[in-house]
């Protein structure tokens, strides 16, 4: 029994032969440049990793010919000018991944049309993550219209939805290492960074590299595409620095290189000196002023240990973050290498943020974002930020009324059915209520229950909130804190048990 009937019929040669035309060349969206285009192998400029091999002949040889080249043909014509370098390179990846899978399920015979039955048996082995980029790989096919796929595989893709994948707080709360760093980790690695740097252990450019990582996050790919002339330096008439800002390259935008997309953004004094030490010292590596044009992180060192300017070219970032930080982690004895990434130096810095009472526009700004809609996957309320919070709320808290001003409601009935307008509790497992006018921005529940705009479900974990209120009371009497610290959140308690009462009746 054949375990995916119609593998093995061919292409419709017809179709294939009037629209499957290997171009000569591509336009690089990421390089603003034609590349040349040869299924054996054909170097791609890419905004996250300087230049891309795709090798088509041999990442797609468990497709026949006909489908093999037809596959090709449809991600060329994705990489011609209208995704990104990386985005059609992880497609094939995933699509050589895919075939390879099937392939050996069929005993090594070539694929020559992919079905339904193939598409489903390999979903149910990968998470949402990697069904989700075989179904956009298999759509833009559809799209393109070329032969190679089952038409019951084609009406399967159009008429339903994408899986959803883990949530990002769902992964942070499941694995340690994803959780945002307390204040006190942030700034016991910074001095560690300084004590390294002071030390020659890391050079100015290592020091600059890692201030960024920390302090403010940026991705490896858009410190590879800083340049020289991305640097504002605002100097006094003393020649004293007033204040440095940097043009930051926004990457991840579809359809738009980098380069073309830059914010403004002032730096901190700690990571502005350290920008400035770090330009003077490729000068000095070069002997001369560099180029506004070169990469800022151009300095490589070589085997002999002797230093050499790439010039025009970036170093990799990501090698460079390698090396250097088991460094950072032989300084301490709760981190190991794997627990340092850039990702969780994001979730860290915006949950520190929000906890600070930061409005939505003002974290999409800190995490180089021109979006809000996906803030929610970097904030992560941790013990330490809701203290802040509290703290940080206290004079708003003394207008909150000692009972409950909202509603209470089923979920059905709320006036904004939309996620933007749900209210999440305090472990962002699930909703409290929802607001019945423009959400306050404040990414927590609290101070809502005080709010005439809020709905409560009566369904909603309020317990959970009565609980952790309690708690807090608990510990800070427990810590000798003063009674008026103790019962700062009396207001909120009261009017959260009413809320209970009211469900409850």
């Amino acid at each position: 029994m054949v375990k995916f009937p119609g593998f093995d019929a061919d292409v419709d040669r017809k179709a294939w032969t009037t629209v499957v035309q290997i171009p000569e060349r591509i336009y690089s969206l990421d390089g603003k440049r034609f590349v040349k285009v040869s299924l054996d192998a054909m170097s791609v400029p890419s905004d996250e990793r300087g230049t891309l091999t795709f090798k088509w002949t041999d990442r797609l040889q468990s497709f026949s010919s006909m489908t093999l080249t037809a596959g090709a043909f449809v991600l060329l014509e994705a990489l011609d000018g209208k995704r990104k370098s990386s985005t059609v390179y992880r497609w094939l990846n995933e699509l050589s991944l895919f075939g390879r899978t099937v392939s050996g399920a069929i005993k090594g015979h070539s694929i020559k049309t992919i079905t339904l039955k193939m598409y489903q048996w390999y979903s149910a082995q990968k998470n949402a993550s990697q069904q989700k980029l075989l179904r956009s790989t298999l759509l833009y096919w559809i799209e393109a219209e070329v032969p190679g796929l089952h038409q019951d595989l084609v009406a399967h893709l159009r008429m339903t939805a994408p899986p959803k994948p883990r949530g990002m707080i769902e992964v942070q709360n499941a694995v340690p290492a994803e959780r945002p760093l307390t204040m006190g980790q942030v700034q016991g690695l910074l001095d560690n960074v300084a004590d390294l740097f002071l030390a020659g252990t890391f050079d100015p450019q290592d020091n600059l590299l890692w201030r960024l990582m920390i302090s403010e996050a940026l991705r490896p790919s858009q410190m590879r595409l800083l340049q020289v002339g991305d640097v504002k330096i605002n100097r006094n008439e003393d020649g004293r620095i007033v204040s440095v800002r940097l043009m930051v390259p926004m990457v991840k935008q579809s359809g738009i290189a980098a380069r073309d997309y830059m914010h403004e953004h002032a730096l901190s004094t700690a990571v502005s000196q350290a920008l400035v030490d770090h330009l003077e010292y490729i000068d000095s590596v070069h002997g001369a002023p560099v180029p506004k044009t070169w990469a800022i992180f151009c300095v490589r060192r070589a085997k002999d240990k002797k230093t050499r300017i790439t010039k025009r070219t970036s170093i990799d970032i990501s090698d460079v973050i390698a090396q250097t930080r088991r460094h950072l982690t032989a300084l301490s004895s709760e981190f190991v290498d794997t627990d340092l990434f850039n990702r969780r130096f994001k979730h860290t810095k915006l949950t520190h943020l929000a906890a600070a009472g930061a409005p939505l526009e003002v974290l999409a700004y800190a995490g180089y974002q021109t979006s809000t809609v996906s803030l929610v996957r970097y904030v992560n309320l941790t013990e330490e930020a809701f203290v802040g919070f509290e703290e940080k709320l206290d004079t708003a808290y003394q207008h909150i009324e000692d009972s409950f001003r909202g509603r209470v409601i089923d979920r059905a009935e709320a006036t904004h059915q939309d996620p933007e307008h749900r209210i999440a509790d305090p472990s962002m497992e699930d909703d409290v209520g929802a607001c019945a006018d423009e959400p306050c921005e404040f990414l927590a529940c609290l101070g809502c229950y005080g709010c005439p705009r809020f709905e409560a479900f009566k369904d909603g974990p309020h317990e959970r909130v009565e609980a952790k209120l309690v708690s807090d009371q608990a510990r800070a009497r427990a810590a000798g804190m003063p009674e008026e610290t103790v019962h700062l959140n009396d207001r909120t308690l009261a009017a959260v048990r009413r809320v209970i009462q009211i469900a409850r009746a």
